[in-house]
């Protein structure tokens, strides 16, 4: 299998005190490790849902940092895409033992909000890069949702 997951049983020893879904932790992590990881997903926040597909943070990166830049001029986009490569440097480095205690982001592609009124406020389009804290997903459920025609 391409993209399997080795979970394990044991849960995370998360160092900060911070409460969050540590199965999700592992998931988020293993993206982070695979680079090609995509798994579509809808998360529940106090606010909605947010549904997109899970992606590593080094693809979160590369796709912030191309539609951040594509209205800069050409040498203004080239400078300003190595800052953030250089800010988002941990996603781009090879580390061999993870600690899924400390994953605290989560980072989607193609996201797009849902609010309890039904409506989907960044429906325009095919999404938007976003990133969240894990810490404040109170549930989630694998599959993207899709607004009905």
């Amino acid at each position: 299998m391409e993209n399997a997951v080795n979970l394990g049983a044991d849960e995370p020893n998360v160092n900060d005190k911070v409460d969050r879904d540590w199965l999700l932790q592992h998931l988020v992590t293993h993206a982070n490790l695979a680079k090609d990881f995509h798994q579509p997903i809808t998360l529940w926040m106090a606010g909605g849902m947010i549904s997109g597909v899970l992606v590593s943070g080094q693809e979160y990166f590369d796709a912030y940092t191309e539609q951040f830049v594509s209205r800069f001029t050409p040498e203004a986009a080239e400078g300003t895409r190595k800052t953030l490569r250089n800010i988002g440097s941990r996603y781009y480095e090879k580390d061999e033992s993870p600690d899924a205690g400390n994953t605290i982001f989560i980072h989607l592609i193609n996201a797009k909000f849902w609010t309890p009124s039904g409506s989907i406020p960044s429906s325009k389009g095919a999404g938007m890069v976003w990133r969240g804290r894990l810490s404040q997903v109170t549930g989630f459920s694998l599959g993207q949702l899709e607004k009905a025609e």
